[in-house]
């Protein structure tokens, strides 16, 4: 191991010691027994009696995840090649007893420590999963996804919070996961810093003895994803989906690769591109001769849980010279200025990082406020006409509500624009025309929605990504939008029953016609994403628009598996009285979902309607539930 992953390992312990999320002492347990509870994993459902006391880890990662949350295991399979592999600052305590393999665990050992639970991924435990569960509850869980949506990173991500969830410790694997994520946003600034950011770089691993065997690991592979939150772009695709995350080449393929960052893992006694018949085309390589193959060291795990990818990321960073991530702060170093956005009218350059940042867009005031900023004005769309800022992004301001621009589209008041005095309008949610971004831009440097997308049709990762980027804080931005993409991912695994049913949101449009969300509309992209449906009929009627309307005469077209209405006490009470709607068999199944977007209600109707980076965690507390009992009722 070199010095500087040592001294970050150092690190790494101390902060684990001084936060919540200590090593285990010897005698340290799991929370107090809770209510029982039963849990979907990937070979069924399991009851959990009461918070586990005594676990027993049949993979290097569980073992590890325990570690992170404080918790030492009672039995584990395969210490010494734990201990070997997995590098990270918390070590098993010398008690915990070796239960065989990982492939073949020793069940009457096992059974032995009288566990109260034990946790293994399922490919490996499928055949024994009855015998298993006769000794204790188990848990398995699917660490290599065939899904081709869940990457590999985000099924790390939701199985550690299930596990913390489990033995008690949420608030534990809450703050394990933001750790990470810090971890990550402050390596990315390290390296947007040095003028790297965006480089493409290929991740492989080399081994074998007559045969030589190249792993090339693809996009859907936990370490790939890390090293891409990291400001770095994986070059390596394989047109078809590698469940296990990596394609097996031969040394040959690697030309194909040409000029990139090729960090590598070959064993020291077995570096297999220094062997005489391979070393003449390894120093021909493109990124050989630039200096640009980096061995990451033998001991290098890509795999593991939140404290791997830790150590990984500082690897990373150590091969390419940069020193360890700086993560004693929450708040991320802001990207050099001036920095160039490209966007639907241009290209805009915002000269020095901005002091007074207008929210001209809809919504666009929560990315902004995500991002640390308080925006001297915000845009009324509905609701409060004094406060714009709604609950869910509250707590993210620093000088109470901002004031109230009352604009309707189309009618902007450059006047009052200019007197506000901003060094930065944001405007990418707000549909303007090129004649107002013309006179906004005299005003200050005006960042609009990207040209890819249609007007208000601008999915919230681009949104706060290109956010992000304006305010200097692209690292931070890359963070929120992965923390949000793992919360889809989590949904998708737990309630596999939302993949491939039909939903659609639609809203009254007066004088018998009925709005819906399109596909490009932030609403119906919340669904898709969680793996529903819009029918066919409707995508075709909305065409590039982000919404469609329908005759009322034509509800057939929405009679969905699910649908959802964002309307008025007033209107719903209309809506069910309805006689044509009432012979819908998603209004007679009770399979509608009426949310209020007046302001007066729950919020989840005005966050589906935000459905911006702060908005979608109300909507996942509050929608998703609803979701599952109708599409249940559908089944």
């Amino acid at each position: 191991m070199n010095r500087m992953r040592f001294l970050f390992l150092i690190g790494l312990l101390l902060a684990l010691l001084a936060g919540c999320a200590a090593p285990a002492a010897p005698t340290q347990t799991p929370a107090a027994p809770a209510e029982p509870v039963t849990i979907t994993h990937a070979l069924g459902q399991t009851a959990i009696p009461s918070t586990p006391q005594r676990i027993v880890a049949l993979e290097w990662t569980y073992v590890e995840n325990l570690l992170a949350l404080g918790i030492q295991p009672i039995g584990v399979a395969d210490i010494a090649g734990y201990n070997n592999w997995v590098q990270i600052p918390v070590a098993l305590d010398e008690d915990v007893v070796d239960v065989g393999t990982r492939q073949a665990p020793n069940l009457e050992t096992l059974a032995g420590l009288q566990p109260d639970l034990i946790i293994a991924p399922s490919f490996r435990i499928a055949e024994i999963y009855d015998e298993l569960s006769a000794i204790a509850p188990t848990l398995a869980f699917d660490p290599y996804p065939t899904d081709e949506r869940i990457t590999q990173y985000a099924e790390m991500r939701q199985t550690f919070l299930a596990i913390a969830d489990v033995v008690g410790r949420q608030a534990e694997g809450d703050e394990v996961i933001a750790d990470m994520e810090t971890t990550f946003a402050a390596a990315r600034s390290q390296i947007e810093a040095v003028g790297r950011l965006g480089e493409p770089f290929a991740l492989a691993q080399a081994f074998g003895q007559d045969t030589v065997q190249v792993r090339l690991f693809t996009d859907n592979a936990m370490a790939v994803e890390i090293v891409e939150q990291i400001g770095l772009e994986n070059a390596w695709i394989d047109a078809a989906f590698q469940q296990y995350g990596f394609t097996t080449v031969s040394v040959e393929t690697l030309p194909e690769l040409g000029s990139l960052n090729f960090f590598y893992v070959v064993q020291d006694d077995n570096d297999v591109f220094a062997r005489d018949a391979i070393a003449p085309v390894w120093q021909s390589l493109a990124f050989v001769e630039e200096g640009r193959a980096y061995p990451l060291g033998g001991d290098t795990w890509l795999f593991g849980g939140p404290l791997s990818a830790e150590v990984l990321v500082q690897t990373i960073l150590d091969v390419l010279g940069l020193e360890p991530a700086d993560t004693t702060s929450a708040d991320f170093p802001a990207a050099g200025f001036p920095v160039a956005i490209e966007h639907q009218f241009g290209t805009t350059t915002i000269p020095s990082a901005p002091q007074r940042v207008l929210s001209l867009g809809y919504n666009d005031q929560d990315p902004i406020l995500a991002l640390g900023v308080q925006p001297v004005a915000v845009r009324y769309w509905f609701g409060d006409a004094d406060a714009q800022v709604w609950p869910w992004a509250a707590d993210k301001l620093t000088d109470g509500q901002p004031p109230v621009l009352n604009m309707p589209f189309g009618e902007l008041n450059f006047e009052t624009i200019a007197a506000l005095q901003p060094d930065l309008i944001i405007a990418v949610s707000a549909g303007v025309s090129d004649a107002e971004y013309e006179t906004l831009s005299q005003i200050a440097p005006t960042v609009t929605q990207p040209s890819d997308y249609v007007n208000f049709g601008t999915p919230w990762q681009e949104q706060t990504r290109l956010i992000g980027r304006a305010l200097g804080q692209e690292a931070q931005a890359e963070a929120l939008i992965a923390e949000m993409d793992a919360r889809f991912a989590q949904v998708r695994a737990e309630v596999p029953s939302f993949e491939g049913a039909t939903a659609a949101i639609v809203a009254p449009a007066g004088e018998g016609q009925i709005y819906f969300s399109g596909p490009e509309h932030e609403r119906q992209r919340f669904l898709t994403s969680l793996g529903f449906v819009l029918p066919e009929a409707l995508v075709e009627i909305a065409g590039d628009a982000f919404f469609g309307t329908i005759s009322t005469e034509r509800l057939d077209l929405v009679d969905t598996d699910v649908l959802i209405w964002t309307a008025s006490p007033e209107q719903q009470a209309e809506i069910q009285a309805d006689t044509l709607y009432q012979q819908l068999s998603v209004a007679q199944d009770g399979r509608d979902i009426f949310l209020d977007t007046s302001g007066n209600g729950d919020l989840a109707g005005p966050a589906l309607v935000f459905s911006s980076v702060l908005s979608l965690p109300t909507v996942f507390d509050e929608l998703v539930p609803m979701l599952a009992e109708r599409v249940a009722n559908a089944n």
